[in-house]
């Protein structure tokens, strides 16, 4: 399969406070904090060009949050809660079934347990219910006694399951995150809380549905002080719960910027340590513990086997895991999660291979030349979503990947460089039966005979959409030598993290040549890096018992004995995610030339060790003119 060329753009560095040249400012904040250069450049690349700006980013006060009163309309939610806490009405939970959604009723079932509200939570089943408040749900409310209905990460586009509720006699409080429709605006409800409003001046659009949901346990809890609810009880504390928050502030790739920023610092601090017996069954169950636990592994390992629950049969199933305080059950459900996200990936992959080959052929016809929209009833609808990510990455388009029933299509969109997809969707609406979500991913549901026409128009609409002006651009911080990337500098990568929209993660380029490889899978590289000539002997520390010359793996306990002298092996352990599926790999890339190589460095943990890593972006020729 052969890709389209990334161009590698060298990340600007801005205008820099002390008016320095950046290597001179980087030679300054060295003496000033003890970082390494390449550590530094990366700050000052994001504007942290102060030893005191840095200091404020690596240690954030979470006194910082902005109130959560900023919010519009969360005076009228809280008052409606508290209502219902102290007249002993039947209030119930409802959020989506993804990791957001799923963290999101998971936290404020906590802080009603710990008010001791009468309350329940629900989910959507994504193959019966589709996405979101649906009327059907109001109605088995209603016959339950809810009297409070509160949404987490969906309800602002429920229109009607919102009049059902009014006509109900439902006070409806919608906490969602997700872009309102700008011609029917925000549904009937006692309060819609979200930061998209345009009459919310917050400031806090980036934050997540279970961020939201944060910011409502403060509010809450803010008026339960001044009500007197904890002089005979103890007052929640909400810090606990900031292991879910991170969670779906990772997952559900919102900017990690501003408050978000603050939230994950502090909650990955608690994820390493939660006291959740589901969430450390989690993460015992993927073989992680606290001293192996990164910033990576929030994406990688912790979101897919909650979102597994949902994608394979319930979301209820991860739901109970992290609000149960059995540790017997919680063991017992981590491992059916663990169960479901192996089925998922196998699932996935051999859709994605479908797919693929699809597109491949496609693009070959004259087809997909803007935007990419397949469909097919042999595919899980569970899946989808992932696969039109993996279609953007590599096909560098907007794509929609339908799952075909017997009556009409469920799809998910993914956008890329920058296109609006659901402006695009909006567009494309007289062909679809339904739709929503935001600029960047969406979902649709379409007629069985308006497939073809939707993915028509599909393309001709986002031809007529702008890119942004670096679509198809992998940005570089700059070069550097395997030997750059010790433990100690990739240990202070990590505390910028975690890496996502707005933080994005840092990507250096190197020169090395391919000493050995291996297939994962029949998809990935694992590579050992290093230079063309023969490997000399180490010397100093690196050639002590600390670390292993082939393999640049440092023990943990002993690395502050090693990184000290600012080295690390020549060789350095790769991993390229899918290198195996590109057929222009194998001829040059691992053909033992030296070659340019773009990747995050990162550091593996296993068993106490850690082994410096590359991450495999993308690759070149020596010479070769992507930029």
């Amino acid at each position: 399969m052969q890709q389209k060329e990334l161009n590698w753009k060298l990340r600007g560095e801005g205008t820099a406070s002390t008016g320095l040249p950046l290597p001179e400012r980087i030679s300054l904040l060295q003496s000033e904090t003890g970082l390494s250069a390449i550590t530094l450049r990366v700050c000052v690349l994001r504007g942290l060009d102060s030893s005191q700006a840095i200091q404020d980013y690596l240690s954030p006060k979470f006194e910082n949050l902005k109130s959560p009163f900023t919010l519009k309309d969360m005076d009228a939610a809280v008052a409606r809660i508290v209502q219902a806490k102290e007249n002993g009405e039947f209030v119930r939970i409802y959020g989506d079934y993804d990791v957001d959604g799923t963290t999101g009723a998971a936290l404020l079932s906590w802080i009603f347990r710990d008010l001791q509200m009468h309350y329940d939570a629900r989910q959507p089943d994504r193959f019966k219910d589709g996405y979101g408040l649906n009327p059907g749900a109001v109605a088995e409310a209603s016959r339950d006694g809810v009297r409070v209905l509160v949404t987490v990460d969906c309800g602002i586009s429920s229109f009607p399951a919102a009049e059902l509720a009014k006509e109900s006699g439902i006070d409806l409080i919608v906490l969602d995150h997700h872009q309102l429709d700008p011609q029917k605006g925000i549904p009937i409800a006692q309060a819609v809380v979200n930061p998209q409003r345009p009459d919310c001046e917050s400031g806090l659009k980036q934050l997540c549905g279970c961020g939201l949901a944060f910011y409502f346990a403060m509010a809450l809890r803010a008026r339960g002080r001044e009500r007197g609810w904890f002089v005979s009880c103890a007052e929640p504390n909400l810090k606990q719960h900031l292991d879910l928050v991170v969670m779906a502030t990772a997952a559900d790739m919102v900017p990690l910027t501003g408050d978000n920023h603050i939230l994950v610092k502090y909650g990955l601090e608690v994820l390493k340590y939660s006291k959740k017996p589901g969430v450390k069954a989690l993460m015992e169950a993927a073989g992680l513990g606290a001293k192996d636990l990164s910033p990576s592994h929030l994406g990688f390992v912790i979101g897919p086997r909650i979102n597994a629950s949902g994608r394979m049969v319930s979301a209820s199933l991860a739901l109970e895991l992290l609000t149960t305080t059995d540790v017997a059950r919680a063991t017992e459900l981590a491992t059916i999660l663990e169960r479901l996200n192996e089925e998922r990936a196998d699932v996935q992959n051999k859709i994605w291979d479908e797919v693929r080959l699809r597109i491949e052929k496609g693009i070959q016809d004259g087809k997909y030349r803007h935007g990419i929209a397949v469909a097919d009833p042999g595919w899980h609808e569970g899946v989808v979503g992932i696969v039109a990510s993996r279609v953007t990455e590599t096909f560098r388009k907007p794509a929609a990947v339908i799952a075909l029933r017997e009556d009409f299509g469920k799809g998910s969109v993914r956008s890329y460089g920058g296109k609006d997809v659901l402006a695009a969707l909006r567009q494309c609406s007289s062909f679809l039966l339904g739709f929503g979500g935001h600029k960047h991913a969406a979902g649709l549901s379409v007629g069985l005979d308006q497939v073809d026409s939707f993915a028509e128009m599909f393309d001709r609409v986002l031809e007529e959409m702008p890119s942004e002006r670096h679509a198809g651009s992998l940005y570089i911080e700059g070069n550097c030598d395997i030997e750059d990337l010790n433990v100690r500098t990739l240990q202070e990568l990590e505390k910028l993290g975690p890496f996502g929209p707005g933080n994005p993660e840092p990507v250096f380029a190197l020169k090395a040549a391919v000493k050995s490889h291996r297939i994962l899978k029949g998809r990935h590289l694992k590579l050992n890096l290093g230079p063309k000539k023969a490997l000399g002997s180490a010397s100093g520390a690196e050639s002590g018992m600390y670390a292993d010359k082939a393999t640049g793996v440092m023990d943990a306990d002993k690395a502050s004995s090693v990184i000290d002298a600012g080295k690390a092996s020549s060789v350095m352990e790769a991993i390229w995610f899918h290198g195996a599926e590109r057929a222009e790999v194998f001829g040059n890339a691992v053909s033992g030339e030296e070659q340019e190589w773009a990747g995050v460095p990162e550091l593996n943990r296993f068993r106490g060790q850690m082994t410096p890593t590359l991450r495999v972006r993308d690759w070149r020729k020596i010479g070769s003119s992507k930029e």
